[in-house]
C-alpha cells in the first residue's frame, strides 16, 4: 500500500513540474515573473520539490539566501574581517592559531599563489628590508598587476570548464581556434573583468551584441562563447547516423558543467532519475538543459570587428575585380582557340568514327595551350600566374570556436527515461531549480528575433542576487586558490553529499562584500592575501598524525606541492629558459616515437591536419605551460606525471600525489636535464661562489654554512649540472610554503 502511494505521489509531482515548466513566458520585463504561480519549497506546499520529496531535503545550507553577517568584534582591534571571523572561531573552540611565517616565506607563497612563478632573490630582499606599513599591500598589488597573474589564474578556471584543444573520442581532432578562448580567459583575469560579466559573456556573449562586433570588447563577447564548445564532441557520429546521440551528449555535458562550475550543483546525478540526496528533480536537469536547446556551432562566423570586415570586403572586391578581368582575358583566348578548333574539326554524322567524336569534344585548357602560338601561350601563362598571386591576396575572416542560437531550429527538450535519448518522455521548457525558482522565467528574444535570448536569461539569473549559489561557489574557488582548500572542501558540490562550509559566516560575508564591490576577483584576492590568516604557517603533524583540531587551527593545511604547470614553469624560470609570449596558437612539444605510435589517432592524419602531432620548433617550446597544446586523448608526459587532470569533466581541485616517476622526471627527464645544464653554464666562478649563486637562483636565499660545505663536497664527485638537479628535486623547491 505504501509503495503504491509513493508511486502516486511521484507521478503527481512530475505532472506538476511539467505543467508549470511548459508555461514559459516571452515578454519584455524582468526574467522572473512578477506574479509567480508557485512559491519556494519552504513557503508553498504546492512547490513540486516539496511535493516530490515530502518536505524533506530543505535543510541544505546552500539553499539559504546569502546574508551579510557582522564581523565579530575582537579585543586587539584587528581590522581584517577575514581574520576576525577565523580567529574568533579558533579561540572559541580552544585552538591556538598557527604562528606566522617569516617575510621571505610569505613573499614566496604569495608569488607562487598569484603568478605561478617564484619570487627571485632581488624581490625577496627588497620586501624583507621594506619597513613601510603598506609593504605587504604593495607586493600584492604588484603581483596582481603582473601578466603572469592572468596566466596562472586562467589555468585554474580552464580546469573547471574542462578546456581542451581537441574534440576527444576516437579521432580526437585538433581544434585550431580553441586557443582564442584560452587567451580571452587570460585577458579577462588580467583585466579583472567583473565575474558577473565574465559568466555572462561565456554563456551569452553573442546575445549581448546587436550585430558584428564594433571593438575588441565586443569581439571578446563572441570569443567567450567558446565556453559552450569546450566539451568533448564525437565528430565521427555522423558517419554512423548517430547525430542525435552526439547532440544530446553535447547538451548534457554543457548542462552538467554549467551546474557544477557556476552553481555547485551535481546535475549529473539527476540526468536519469530524481536526485538521490539533493532537492533536485530529473525535470530540473532538463529544464536547465532547455536554455541551450537552440545552440548551434558557428565555426564560420567572423569574429572580426565591423571596421575590419568592411575593410576586408572592400579589399576583396578590388582584388576580385582584377581576378575577373584576367579571367575574362583567358576566356577570350579560350573562345578564340575553340572557334579555330571547330573550323578544323570533322563534320559529325551517325557514321562518325570514335576518333572523329573524340576530336569534336571541347578541348581541355592544357590542349588549348599546346595549340596556341608561343605569344598567346605566354600571355595565358602570365595571366594564370597573376590570378594565382591575386588569389593569395584575398583576405579571409578570422573565426573562432564559438556558438550562437538558431531561433528557428530549437530542439524540443524532453525528460529522457534513464537518460536515454531514444526514450523521450515529457516535454519541458527552460527553468531554474524548482526548489527555489519553480516558475517559468521571462525570456526576451534578441537580435530582432534572430536569437532566442534563453542563454542571456540564464546568465542574468546565475548572477542575480536571488541566486544563493554563484557568489558562494566563486568565492570558495578563490579561497581554495590561496589556501589549497576551500571553505567548502567540495568546490563543485554544495549539496547534501558535499562538505558544509567550515566557516559559513565568513563565506557569506565575503560573498556579499564581493558582489557589492562589483564582483572584482582581484579585490577579493587582495583582501585574503593581505590577511593575518594568509601569513600563518601551514600546520602538519606528519602523515596520519594530524588531529582535526590541529588541522582546523590553521587556514592552510599542509604544504602545497607545485602543480604540473607551476613545476615546469619554475624549472624553466630559474634556469633562464622561460619565454614570455602573449598568447596565440598552442605550442606542440616534441614527443618520442614510442608515444606517438601508441596512439592510433596519430597514425590516421588527414588533409586538414587535425589528427596528427605537429611539433613546434625547439626554440619556441620553453613557453609557460598554459600555452602548450592540451589534447584529450594524450596528456604530455611531464604534465601527467605531476597530476594534470583529464579534461573530459570539470576538475574542481587538483589531486596531488608523491610518486617515484616524479623524481625520475626531475633527475633524468629531458626538460630537467636541459634546464640544469643551462643554469650550470650561466653561473661562473669557483665552487663557493657557484653554490651561493645557485641557492640565490633556485631558492631565492643564500646557503647556510653547512649547506655550502656539503654542496662543495658534492662537487668534488659530481658535476655542477647534477647539483642543480639535486636542488630542484628538494622539497623547498617542489612545495609552496
Amino acid at each position: 500500500m505504501n509503495r503504491k502511494r509513493s508511486q502516486w505521489v511521484y507521478r503527481i509531482a512530475g505532472l506538476l513540474i511539467v505543467l508549470f515548466a511548459m508555461n514559459t513566458v516571452v515578454a519584455d520585463g524582468p526574467e522572473i515573473a512578477d506574479e509567480p504561480e508557485f512559491g519556494d519549497a519552504w513557503t508553498d506546499p504546492r512547490n513540486p520539490i516539496r511535493v516530490l520529496f515530502r518536505g524533506e531535503r530543505l535543510d541544505l545550507w546552500s539553499l539559504q539566501p546569502i546574508r551579510r553577517p557582522a564581523p565579530p568584534i575582537v579585543s586587539d582591534g584587528m581590522e581584517s574581517p577575514t581574520d576576525a571571523f577565523l580567529e574568533t572561531a579558533w579561540r572559541e573552540a580552544g585552538y591556538e592559531p598557527a604562528p606566522q611565517m617569516d617575510r621571505s616565506a610569505w613573499i614566496q607563497r604569495a608569488t607562487l599563489d598569484l603568478t605561478g612563478l617564484r619570487a627571485n632573490q632581488e624581490e625577496v630582499d627588497a620586501f624583507v628590508q621594506d619597513a613601510s606599513p603598506d609593504a605587504y599591500e604593495r607586493v600584492v598589488d604588484r603581483l596582481l598587476a603582473s601578466p603572469a597573474y592572468g596566466e596562472h589564474s586562467a589555468r585554474l578556471w580552464l580546469d573547471v570548464v574542462r578546456y581542451s584543444d581537441s574534440n576527444g573520442f576516437d579521432w580526437d581532432e585538433f581544434r585550431k581556434n580553441a586557443w582564442r578562448y584560452r587567451d580571452w580567459v587570460v585577458r579577462a583575469c588580467n583585466a579583472d573583468l567583473p565575474f558577473d560579466r565574465f559568466v555572462t559573456m561565456q554563456l551569452a556573449g553573442d546575445e549581448l551584441l546587436s550585430g558584428p562586433p564594433r571593438n575588441a570588447d565586443e569581439q571578446d563577447c563572441l570569443i567567450a562563447t567558446g565556453y559552450l564548445r569546450l566539451g568533448p564532441y564525437d565528430n565521427a557520429a555522423k558517419l554512423f547516423n548517430e547525430q542525435d546521440r552526439a547532440r544530446v551528449e553535447v547538451l548534457t555535458d554543457l548542462t552538467e558543467t554549467t551546474a557544477s562550475a557556476m552553481l555547485g550543483l551535481t546535475m549529473s546525478c539527476c540526468r536519469c532519475h530524481d536526485h538521490k540526496t539533493d532537492p533536485l528533480s530529473q525535470a530540473d536537469h532538463y529544464r536547465l538543459r532547455a536554455f541551450f536547446a537552440a545552440t548551434r556551432f558557428a565555426d564560420d562566423l567572423s569574429i572580426d570587428t565591423l571596421d575590419v570586415q568592411q575593410a576586408r570586403e572592400s579589399h576583396n572586391r578590388r582584388i576580385q575585380a582584377e581576378i575577373d578581368e584576367r579571367n575574362k582575358a583567358i576566356e577570350s583566348l579560350r573562345e578564340q582557340e575553340n572557334k579555330r578548333k571547330q573550323v578544323d574539326a570533322p563534320k559529325l554524322s551517325e557514321e562518325s568514327t570514335t576518333e572523329e567524336l573524340a576530336q569534336a569534344k571541347p578541348p581541355s585548357d592544357a590542349e588549348l595551350m599546346s595549340s596556341l602560338s608561343a605569344e598567346d601561350r605566354e600571355t595565358w601563362e602570365r595571366l594564370a600566374r597573376s590570378i594565382a598571386s591575386l588569389t593569395r591576396q584575398l583576405q579571409h575572416p578570422e573565426t573562432g570556436l564559438i556558438m550562437t542560437d538558431d531561433s528557428v531550429a530549437i530542439d524540443p527538450i524532453h525528460v529522457l527515461f534513464q537518460g536515454d535519448h531514444r526514450a523521450a518522455r515529457e516535454l519541458v521548457e527552460p527553468g531554474f531549480p524548482s526548489v527555489l525558482f519553480p516558475n517559468p522565467p521571462r525570456i526576451e528574444t534578441v537580435h530582432e528575433g534572430k536569437s532566442t535570448g534563453r542563454r542571456l536569461a540564464l546568465a542574468r539569473w546565475i548572477c542575480s542576487p536571488e541566486n544563493p549559489w554563484t557568489a558562494r561557489v566563486a568565492v570558495n574557488r578563490v579561497w581554495q586558490m590561496c589556501f589549497g582548500q576551500g571553505l567548502v572542501v567540495t568546490p563543485n558540490d554544495f549539496g547534501m553529499t558535499g562538505s558544509p562550509p567550515t566557516q559559513p559566516e565568513l563565506l557569506d560575508y565575503l560573498a556579499c562584500q564581493w558582489t557589492e564591490r562589483g564582483w572584482s576577483t582581484k579585490d577579493l584576492l587582495r583582501q585574503i592575501v593581505t590577511s593575518n590568516a594568509y601569513r600563518r604557517r601551514a600546520i602538519s603533524g606528519g602523515r596520519g598524525q594530524e588531529s582535526d583540531a590541529t588541522r582546523w587551527a590553521s587556514a592552510r593545511v599542509n604544504l602545497k606541492r607545485l602543480s604540473a604547470e607551476q613545476f615546469r614553469d619554475c624549472v624553466l624560470q630559474v634556469s633562464g629558459l622561460l619565454q614570455h609570449r602573449a598568447g596565440g596558437p598552442p605550442i606542440w612539444p616534441t614527443l618520442s616515437e614510442d608515444i606517438l605510435k601508441s596512439n592510433p589517432a596519430f597514425l590516421d592524419d588527414n588533409e586538414t591536419k587535425t589528427k596528427g602531432w605537429y611539433p613546434s620548433p625547439d626554440a619556441e617550446q620553453s613557453v609557460r605551460s598554459i600555452y602548450l597544446v592540451q589534447k584529450r586523448n594524450l596528456r604530455l608526459p611531464w604534465m601527467e606525471t605531476f597530476d594534470q587532470p583529464e579534461n573530459t569533466l570539470s576538475c574542481p581541485k587538483r589531486e596531488t600525489s608523491i610518486v617515484a616517476p616524479q623524481a625520475l622526471s626531475l633527475m633524468n627527464g629531458e626538460l630537467a636535464s636541459q634546464a640544469a645544464s643551462s643554469l650550470a653554464r650561466s653561473l661562473v666562478g669557483e665552487d663557493k661562489m657557484f653554490v651561493t649563486a645557485l641557492f640565490e637562483t633556485v631558492f631565492s636565499r643564500r646557503p647556510t654554512p653547512e649547506e655550502s660545505d656539503r654542496c662543495r663536497e658534492f662537487l668534488e664527485r659530481q658535476s655542477r649540472a647534477t647539483l642543480v638537479l639535486v636542488l630542484i628535486n628538494s622539497n623547498e623547491f617542489a612545495f609552496i610554503p
